[in-house]
């Protein structure tokens, strides 16, 4: 309004000057009062700039930084729902696709709460006032003006429903892309040692191959938008020049007015053109939202629920199972059939068995890391499931067959099962695993930074970090799940020797491949098919002549083999 009151204001005195040149016009124009108009017209522009640019900071510092905060607790939450999902999630979901929901995702939905918010409003108030003004002013030229706006409507719809399902694929192969790089970066030192270096950039290039393409051709559809509108925006101009120059013959329009209607479809540029971008922002974030609900929405029946009871005293480590079966998730194979046994407050278990025969099942469910298809466990004669599970978990001692180690000091990992540990702890339990030695030859001793999964390490030296990290939790219940499959003999005994005191009131369970290892149990379970073939000592199983001797029997006959 204030270019079309300073233009009509100009055109008037030009058109009462005598003299023709710009310098004619610049007398007339400053001697006279239209000169002090032009200076407040400016000087109101100028203030209008500075407002908008101090409001639109005061948007974008109260919208993006909400934005921020509930992203942030929308990361927070997805974490912590990870953390509670059971083992038999992680079973069947690839951890690329996991990972790629916790941050791409969630970055696409703070954009919906962020900038397609601030974009959306504004598209709708500045377009609401702009073309209210433009009817206001002259309703003819102005719908003239916006003849364009529908079919750009059409095209910006058909547009954002072609994105939205682009997005959901790309979104799926950027996943299978993550994952992939994953696994290789996990499994490195197997491809090295295969030579498969050029087999897995192959698999790569190829997941890679798909997910370019897919992003090509979302390109090449977002690249045909804004030339439509510039070509739109560009018709619009031209009918307002047109329409308004027949206005003016007519006498129901000035100069100013079409000045005014340029500028104003100029401003409408913006809120158009942000239509398009917004709704694409809204699609990809739809399409994420629908990801994240969807892993919300996973739910694990291994939680405290009404029937947990607080512990009335610590737990002494007495476990039962009664008519236990387990079938792990999504297969038809039963991993255990049937178990029944006791195991008494103090008393070492040994279990042996050939690969495949249940050994790791059975003792991945005293700590509830899985649920039992059918049956019921106990421990302190209450059902387990009645148990708070943190505590239950805080009271055993797990060594897992695959032992993990992160990116941290030695002795953040050993300490890693506790809350708070002094440095004289972690050192003891440190020294009973045998592995103190071992640390105190690094230059940094236990400050030694190991690299991803303890590569750092050697095989035995991770297997006795994470004895250590056990042993420093002083549980009442100790699992070894064959967690001495890599030390040489020699130091498998000093191990035992040195856990014999340690586990002398713990309840223990023990899996090994090596009869040595579990010979002095106070009973030893063989299993095979996922049953208990024989129990007993390790004298009453030779004497049996069963499966338990012909293990023995067999490595016997291996190790004598070795010596020869």
């Amino acid at each position: 309004m204030m270019i079309r009151f300073a233009m009509d204001e100009v055109k008037h005195v030009v058109e009462g000057a005598d003299k023709v040149n710009f310098s004619g016009y610049a007398q007339v124009l400053f001697q006279s009062s239209v000169g002090w108009d032009l200076a407040k017209y400016a000087l109101l522009l100028v203030g209008a700039i500075i407002l908008y640019g101090f409001l639109l900071f005061l948007t974008r510092q109260t919208i993006i930084v909400a934005s921020r905060y509930i992203e942030f607790d929308i990361r927070n939450e997805l974490y912590e729902h990870l953390q509670r999902l059971p083992m038999a999630y992680f079973a069947t979901h690839k951890s690329g696709d996991i990972y790629v929901r916790v941050t791409e995702d969630i970055n696409r939905v703070r954009e919906y709460f962020g900038p397609a918010f601030m974009y959306m409003v504004n598209t709708f108030t500045r377009a609401t006032i702009i073309i209210g003004m433009m009817f206001w002013v002259n309703a003819e030229l102005t719908l003239w003006a916006l003849i364009p706006l529908p079919l750009l409507s059409v095209m910006a719809y058909w547009l954002s429903g072609y994105i939205n399902r682009m997005s959901n694929e790309i979104q799926q192969q950027y996943s299978n892309l993550a994952g992939r790089a994953q696994e290789s970066f996990s499994s490195i030192r197997l491809i090295k040692a295969y030579v498969r270096e050029l087999f897995e950039e192959k698999r790569f290039a190829d997941e890679a191959e798909i997910y370019r393409k897919k992003k090509m051709i979302l390109s090449a559809v977002e690249a045909m938008f804004f030339p439509m509108l510039n070509l739109l925006i560009g018709i619009s101009v031209i009918l307002v020049v047109w329409k308004g120059a027949e206005n003016i013959q007519s006498g129901t329009a000035t100069i100013g007015n079409i000045a005014e209607f340029i500028i104003y479809v100029a401003y409408l540029t913006w809120p158009v053109a942000s239509l398009g971008y917004t709704l694409n922002m809204i699609q990809r974030s739809a399409a994420s939202n629908k990801r994240i609900q969807e892993f919300l929405r996973e739910t694990t029946d291994i939680a405290d629920n009404e029937q947990t009871q607080a512990l009335k005293s610590p737990i002494k480590g007495k476990i039962e199972f009664k008519n236990v079966s387990f079938t792990y998730p999504n297969t038809e194979v039963a991993a255990l059939e049937n178990l029944n046994f006791v195991i008494e407050p103090g008393e070492k278990i040994g279990i042996v068995g050939k690969t495949g025969s249940g050994k790791t099942s059975l003792v991945q469910l005293i700590p509830r890391l899985f649920e039992p298809t059918s049956g019921e466990i106990l421990v302190d004669d209450i059902p387990y499931k009645r148990l708070p599970i943190n505590e239950l978990r805080k009271s055993i001692g797990f060594v897992p067959q695959e032992n993990f180690l992160f990116s941290d000091t030695i002795k953040e990992n050993i300490a890693f099962g506790v809350e708070q540990a002094d440095f004289t702890e972690i050192e003891l339990a440190a020294k009973k695993a045998q592995v103190l030695e071992n640390i105190l030859e690094f230059d940094k001793k236990f400050e030694t930074i190991l690299g991803e999964r303890g590569i750092t390490l050697s095989g035995g030296q991770k297997q006795r970090t994470s004895i250590a990290r056990a042993l420093i939790k002083k549980p009442c219940i100790l699992v070894f799940d064959d967690s001495l499959s890599a030390v040489d003999t020699k130091t498998e005994d000093e191990i035992l020797s040195y856990l014999k005191n340690e586990l002398t009131e713990k309840t223990t369970l023990m899996i090994s491949h090596r009869i040595s290892t579990i010979q002095d149990c106070d009973r030893i379970f063989v299993m095979d098919n996922g049953s208990i073939v024989e129990t007993g000592t390790h004298e009453e199983l030779l004497t049996r002549k069963g499966v338990y001797f012909r293990i023995y029997s067999k490595q016997i006959l291996e190790k004598e083999l070795l010596t020869i």
